[in-house]
């Protein structure tokens, strides 16, 4: 990968990261989990944030590079 795509990567995964983070504090998660069970949401809530993060991302970076192919 270029160089210029592997920077675009970065920053792109850190804007995705904060985007979905912020969309799922949104929701209310509370019911899944025990009463008291707040470290449990954090944690799940970041780590579902880190995967969707990744995935939109990785879909970002394939759309990149199919239209720079096609240019």
């Amino acid at each position: 990968m270029d160089r210029t795509l592997v920077i675009l990567e970065f920053f792109l995964f850190f804007l995705f990261f904060a985007l979905t983070f912020k969309a799922l504090m949104s929701m209310d998660i509370g019911k899944a989990f025990f009463k008291n069970a707040v470290w449990q949401m954090q944690i799940i809530t970041i780590f579902i944030a880190l995967a969707l993060a990744h995935l939109v991302n990785q879909a970002v970076l394939r759309l990149i590079e199919l239209a720079l192919n096609i240019l």
